[in-house]
């Protein structure tokens, strides 16, 4: 009888032990666990920090191409339009009946939409591309176009004859004009580093 009592004693004393490290090991891995999503919490936050500590404003404000913004540029002019592509000094704005290329350094604030644009092709590219290319096309349009300082005064209206490396030439006309080679007109030679954003019109 004695001898049954102590293998109960013996078996109960090496379940309790057992039980003991089994606890102890939960213990310790729920310490590990919970330091290792605190881990990540932190490494989350800091590349939350970094990303936004170094975030461009191109970047930023090309996560919502295809949504309506409105820009206030310098000279206390409101445009609200569709954001088009965005590159490294300027971006994009269009209509049905106009098209903007605005460069940053001419604007003063953004007011963005709730939500993110859905339209993410072409965004890299588009960065690569210089202010002097997209005014080209608007060359290539004959298309009347606006042009306006960085401080937002109006500079010249008619059609583009020529764009250069870093300058452009005008040719002015009147608003409902289409310029016409049979009739001199005044041409202006205006320095791109000159230009705060450029508006194009199709006349009706």
């Amino acid at each position: 009888m004695r001898f049954c009592e102590e293998v109960l004693l013996q078996e109960f004393v090496s379940y309790s032990w057992l039980m003991r490290w089994d606890s102890l090991f939960d213990d310790l891995e729920a310490q590990l666990a919970e330091q290792s999503r605190a881990q990540l919490r932190d490494e989350i936050a800091e590349n939350t920090r970094v990303e936004r500590a170094t975030a461009e404003l191109s970047d930023s404000l090309a996560r919502f191409r295809g949504t309506e913004i409105s820009v206030k540029t310098v000279g206390r002019t409101e445009i609200r339009a569709r954001l088009g592509p965005c590159a490294t000094d300027y971006f994009c704005l269009e209509t049905e009946i106009a098209q903007w290329v605005i460069r940053y350094q001419a604007v003063e604030s953004i007011a963005l939409p709730l939500s993110l644009g859905s339209a993410s092709t072409g965004i890299r590219q588009a960065k690569t591309i210089r202010f002097s290319a997209v005014i080209r096309r608007m060359l290539r349009d004959r298309a009347r176009c606006q042009i306006y300082g960085s401080h937002g005064q109006l500079i010249a209206e008619g059609t583009l004859g020529q764009v250069a490396k870093d300058f452009l030439v005008i040719s002015t006309h009147q608003r409902d004009e289409y310029v016409r080679s049979s009739r001199p007109l005044n041409q202006l030679m205006i320095p791109l580093g000159s230009v705060g954003w450029i508006v194009s019109t199709t006349l009706n």
